[in-house]
């Protein structure tokens, strides 16, 4: 098949490289930002996110995305480097660094969606077709909906603008997560939206991570002593990264924990968060391949001529960790 593209009046310039490089994970709310901008070159990000009905926040997620892209350069807003957060970061000395652009707050919608009358929704249900999608959400809750539950996927379509596809993938998390409530996918989906969470390969991997995480919730909080207290964000990021995102066995975390607990004295997820990201970026997934790495570094030590013949775990990851284990700050 060839495409012979209708020219008529000024014509939207993409960088070709960059983009097609990244056209199979952007998404549908990051191209649609990148022809936005390419066609209207000096914009307000508020302005802009209002003609395109996303966020201000959704708006400069993708902002961010095109410019670490080398898709486009950015004038009037400050592009900065920063370390990428926990679970993002890569090896000290690799090169690359994350980018955030300086902006004013954003103004995300509202915590709830919009509320619409019966007629509407039957008009939205019937102009749309969307019995089948209809349908898929109700088995994954297991019940028939009302209208207000209705209402709700109504307004994740029309007022999220979310296709199908990413709307049943949140409800078959919701299933495996045991939260049967309209409300509880509601406030999840708007949540997923102001982080800029848009696609469905995004969402597959970031759910994953949280359903990976909750598998092995009991025993690592048996491991760190927290009880049944709520996680705070910190902790709960910690852990999806380690099972969901690094895919650490639960022995690989044990070791690191004993480390933790040796050099700190005591049980620290941000010092043993630290540990376990510099086994990820060195490429240790398990236990047999971190014993190895610290044997190794034992015999270099005993055969170093200003060693001391003797192996301290402290020393070990001293250099390492100080610093990581400083910007992520005490938790406990």
């Amino acid at each position: 098949m060839k495409i012979r593209p209708i020219i008529e009046g000024p014509c939207v310039i993409v960088p070709a490289a960059p983009v097609m490089d990244k056209l199979s994970d952007a998404g549908g709310t990051r191209l649609k930002v990148l022809l936005y901008i390419l066609a209207n070159t000096e914009f307000q990000a508020d302005v802009a996110a209002e003609a395109l009905n996303i966020t201000e926040k959704s708006f400069n997620h993708a902002i961010e995305y095109w410019v670490k892209a080398g898709a486009i350069a950015c004038e009037g807003f400050e592009v900065k480097a920063t370390q990428k957060k926990s679970g993002d970061r890569k090896a000290e000395g690799d090169g690359e660094s994350n980018v955030t652009v300086s902006r004013p707050k954003a103004v995300a919608r509202a915590s709830q969606l919009p509320r619409y009358s019966s007629e509407e929704v039957a008009d939205y249900i019937e102009k749309n077709k969307m019995g089948d999608l209809l349908a898929a959400c109700q088995q994954y809750m297991g019940k028939m909906f009302n209208v207000a539950e209705v209402e709700t996927v109504v307004g994740l379509l029309d007022y999220l603008k979310l296709e199908p596809e990413y709307i049943m993938l949140l409800f078959a998390h919701c299933e495996k997560m045991n939260k049967k409530s309209l409300r509880y996918v509601e406030k999840l989906a708007i949540g997923l939206f102001d982080e800029g969470i848009l696609g469905y390969e995004e969402l597959d991997s970031h759910l994953s991570a949280i359903e990976e995480a909750a598998a092995m919730d009991k025993p690592l909080r048996k491991l760190f002593g927290i009880g049944k207290r709520a996680l705070v964000k910190k902790e709960k990021e910690a852990f999806e990264n380690w099972v969901g995102v690094w895919k650490m066995p639960l022995a690989v975390i044990e070791r690191a924990y004993e480390i933790t607990v040796e050099n700190t004295g005591n049980a620290s997820v941000a010092y043993c968060n630290a540990v376990l990201e510099r086994w990820h970026a060195s490429g240790y997934s398990s236990i047999d391949e971190v014993n190895a790495a610290m044997e190794e570094y034992r015999h270099d030590k005993k055969s170093a001529k200003d060693s001391k013949g003797s192996f301290e775990t402290d020393d070990f990851f001293e250099a390492a960790l100080r610093r990581s284990y400083a910007e992520e700050g005490a938790l406990h």
